[in-house]
């Protein structure tokens, strides 16, 4: 049985670049289903939802760190789509790996209507030095991807995201826990998941937070007036966003 009372340092199969072939992808697509199923796209949109809506004039433009396929991207912009009247999004999306990138850019050209390509920009960037500016955007967010980091880097990210984020951050991660563990452990062979999802799954809890974690990234990073709240399935949501509702 693994332990859960620290975070392990063990890398996951997706944060190695030299794999390029249809073993990153496949798992890249599958990612999608996993969000929809266990709540990641709902835990992100419980925050950003209420602040896109009270700005229904305003263009919101929001940076997404370690998009992957982009598939939270995709999401948000479908839904502004969605809303009436029609919200205005703009997204960027940035990986550190040019495969990903180069993927996500082409899945989204397939999968995304015309009206709404534009919405979304994919670069390559590295979460640890943002090449943007201060306040450059409203929002900065970072979904399943914190947990990629041991803890100083992790307060690295955070702060610079409070840097490039007029309104706020939001981050949704990985509660540590064994329910959380044995349940991606068993769905990820029971749907007969890609090899390197079900890697990764049951790995990317053991690399998940406690509250106490979390609240010293936020603690560290000088985050003001955050809150940090769980979420189904197993998620943490950290976020500074505030909604104004004059």
């Amino acid at each position: 049985m693994p332990s859960f009372k620290i975070r392990t340092d063990q890398d996951e199969l997706m944060d190695d670049f030299s794999i390029q072939d249809e073993r990153l992808t496949e798992a890249l697509e599958q990612l999608r289903p996993i969000n929809q199923l266990l709540g990641g796209y709902a835990t992100t949109m419980a925050v950003i939802a209420p602040f896109l809506r009270s700005r229904p004039h305003q263009k919101t433009r929001i940076l997404d760190l370690g998009t992957g396929i982009g598939d939270f991207p995709e999401y948000i912009v479908r839904w502004a789509a969605a809303q009436s009247p029609v919200l205005d999004v703009e997204i960027v999306a940035i990986d550190a790996n040019p495969v990903t990138v180069d993927y996500a850019r082409s899945t989204l050209q397939k999968r995304l209507p015309v009206e709404l390509q534009s919405k979304i920009t994919v670069e390559v960037a590295d979460a640890l030095a943002l090449p943007y500016a201060d306040d450059e955007f409203d929002l900065a967010i970072a979904a399943m991807f914190l947990h990629h980091f041991a803890h100083e880097n992790a307060v690295q990210i955070v702060r610079s995201m409070q840097r490039v984020s007029k309104q706020g951050i939001l981050v949704n991660d990985l509660h540590r826990h064994p329910l959380a563990y044995y349940g991606i452990y068993s769905l990820t062979r029971l749907l007969s998941a890609a090899p390197m999802v079900r890697h990764d799954g049951p790995l990317s809890v053991l690399r998940g937070f406690k509250f106490l974690e979390l609240e010293r990234i936020a603690q560290a990073a000088e985050l003001q007036n955050f809150s940090l709240n769980w979420r189904y399935a197993f998620r943490w949501v950290l976020s500074t966003i505030e909604v104004n509702h004059d």
